[in-house]
């Protein structure tokens, strides 16, 4: 009997030891628990790891901005192109940058240097011997160096699509591993795409793995695109030794991986220790908050920004400290970094003046002092100025000036995108941003994206570093891109025309359901009624879904001209605009088609640049007035609800 009890005992003891060790391990009894796993190789593999040994296929995710947009660390490309940017700036003289001839850059390139540019842009790995086909635009005068090297062979066939005829390039491969270059070191934006397909007596091969992994895979036959960033333009013909074969779509931005020659650039604005580049944007309630983002160069350490409401200009500022991200582009050879800052002050009254500067905490030097008004916490009456296109021309600081001097209350300003002619130049946001000097300090600025801003199915890294906006990211959308604010009795929508649409859709409908403002206005890059049959997805997506809320007011820009819609809803003119939105698009710089807009649906049309519009809300009262700088006035209307 006292033996029983001891192995009792024993077992109990036992039973406790187990229930403490698992209760101890559970992942959920440490909530901030962390794994500092290794992993050497960024091939998928099977490893055990955890109190459970689980089995963990690790997936090595393309380098791509992230849900807080954050960017990516570069790739290995990247990062060996950056480093010879720096090399080729240091030894060659800043008038001779753009000089470089294709040989002389492969005279400086390092035998290392050559295997990465060689073999880090497209990998596969195949089950079964494969076919590899490299198509490549027959305009591209640099020859991509590898394709001969690694030996491929120019077939007698080739491909084409509406707009570019490509060679065919080919080369069997064993299962395994197959590893394809850069597609040149010039900014040839036509680049080459790849299909995959079966050797001769043998099965179409399985791709076990492929990187970039983040484009559409599919046949390749007629009809399909092969840049996801011009999903329009499709194949047209091809051999029927192709059709079938396994497509890898890209995008035309993949040119500007090791973009070297003729690339090199100067900013006409570097940075100083002095703040420049001063922005008023919103990220949250405009009633209660003011975001303040500006630049120097990367000298200073410390900054702050200093306020206090302008009633109680003889009391002591409040200080916000700032934050601060490096911005770095290689190719400005005479201002390669710069230090972004930002705050987003918060606590603050509404329908109030406040006075700001910046300060330098290193060398207690002050900025010259400015105001911004918090939004009213009622429902009163505002004005706002809409800018389209700007392309960072020189007459944008003329409009600029003319369009406050004209509305010194206006209570901010949209821009319904393309700000700069390249959205990947930090040389021409310089540029742009020095335009706004005297402006973007003492109104804040709400902008939207235009296919500028981010090019060629690259993301708009620059545009969302430089402006703090609301990080809205359901349905999946990256933060930033579109959002949405109320001022007043009305709910702003900014919509990324560029993105995704069905996604945005999905935000878009949520956003407009929950709305409980007088007036609804859309702020978006593409005109949808420019023409009779233009945008016919988003005009199924999301204009539809402007009928269906009763969206008043669409703002646009991209055509390079000035019209005003008719009344519209589902797709047909209506007589009374309670009944329909009104859709207008406007633009800054110089025009550039002489042809006029769709005459079905558009009433007013002016082939005129240097525009900018002032909206006026009051109460049950819209009304607009589109000018030019020099006072011209091209159209006015007003709404009534």
């Amino acid at each position: 009997m006292k033996k029983i009890k001891i192995i009792g005992i024993s077992l109990l003891v036992l039973l406790l030891l187990a229930c403490i060790y698992s209760y101890t391990n559970m992942r959920d009894r440490h909530p901030g628990y962390s794994i500092d796993l290794k992993i050497e190789s960024k091939e998928p593999g099977v490893m055990r790891a955890g109190f459970a040994a689980v089995t963990i296929t690790p997936e090595y995710m393309e380098p791509w901005n992230d849900m807080d947009n954050n960017a990516p660390l570069p790739s290995v490309i990247e990062q060996t192109r950056d480093a010879l940017l720096e090399r080729i700036i240091s030894e060659i003289p800043a008038g001779k940058l753009n000089g470089l001839n294709h040989q002389q850059l492969l005279g400086m390139i390092t035998e290392e240097e050559k295997e990465i540019f060689a073999n880090g842009h497209w990998r596969f790995t195949v089950d079964n011997p494969a076919l590899v086909s490299v198509m490549r635009h027959k305009g591209q005068e640099i020859f991509p160096f590898w394709l001969e090297e690694k030996g491929f062979h120019k077939t007698d066939m080739s491909v084409s699509n509406e707009n570019y005829d490509y060679e065919v390039w080919q080369k069997e491969f064993p299962a395994g591993e197959i590893n394809l270059g850069i597609n040149g070191f010039d900014l040839h934006r036509v680049v080459y795409f790849v299909t995959i397909g079966p050797v001769a007596g043998n099965q179409m091969p399985k791709i076990l793995h492929h990187s970039p992994a983040r484009w559409k895979v599919t046949p390749m036959e007629k009809g399909a695109y092969t840049y996801n960033d011009w999903d329009e333009l499709v194949i047209e013909q091809l051999p029927e030794e192709l059709e079938g074969h396994i497509l890898f779509t890209t995008i035309r931005g993949r040119a500007r991986e090791a973009a070297i020659l003729n690339s090199f650039r100067e900013t006409t604005y570097p940075a100083s220790p002095e703040a420049d580049q001063i922005v008023l944007t919103w990220c949250d309630d405009p009633a209660t908050t003011q975001a303040i983002q500006w630049r120097t160069d990367t000298s200073v350490d410390k900054m702050t920004i200093r306020y206090r409401s302008k009633e109680s200009d003889k009391q002591e500022f409040s200080e916000a400290p700032a934050s601060q991200q490096l911005l770095s582009d290689k190719y400005i050879h005479n201002n390669p970094v710069v230090k972004h800052w930002e705050v987003n002050i918060t606590g603050l009254q509404p329908d109030n003046e406040y006075s700001y500067q910046i300060y330098n905490s290193d060398s207690g030097k002050e900025s010259p002092v400015y105001t911004f008004r918090t939004a009213p916490g009622e429902k009163s009456s505002f004005s706002f100025i809409h800018l389209g296109d700007t392309h960072n021309d020189d007459i944008v600081e003329t409009v600029l000036k003319q369009a406050v001097k004209e509305v010194p209350d206006a209570a901010f300003l949209v821009h319904s995108g393309d700000h700069v002619n390249t959205g990947l130049f930090r040389d021409l946001w310089d540029k742009y941003l020095h335009s706004g000097r005297d402006v973007f300090p003492r109104f804040s600025f709400v902008p939207t994206l235009g296919n500028h801003d981010s090019q060629d199915g690259l993301p708009p890294t620059l545009y969302t570093q430089l402006f703090m906006l609301p990080k809205d990211n359901a349905c999946c959308l990256s933060p930033e891109r579109n959002y949405a604010f109320s001022y007043g009795d009305a709910r702003f929508f900014m919509i990324d025309a560029t993105g995704d649409i069905e996604k945005i859709a999905c935000w878009l409908e949520e956003e407009l359901r929950q709305t409980k403002e007088k007036w609804k206005i859309v702020v978006t890059h593409f005109p949808p009624y420019v023409e009779d049959n233009s945008y016919l997805e988003i005009r199924r997506s999301w204009c539809s879904l402007f009928d269906q809320y009763h969206v008043d007011l669409v703002l646009s820009g991209h055509a390079h001209q000035y019209f005003r819609s008719y009344p519209i809803n589902n797709g047909e003119v209506v007589t009374d605009a309670k009944n329909g939105t009104i859709y207008l698009s406007s633009v800054v710089v110089e025009p550039r088609k002489p042809e006029p807009p769709s005459e079905k649906y558009n009433e007013v049309y002016a082939n005129k640049g240097g525009l900018f519009q002032v909206i006026r809300i009051d109460n049950n009262t819209l009304d607009f007035i589109s000018k030019r700088f020099d006072g011209t006035i091209i159209d006015q209307f007003s709404l009534k609800k």
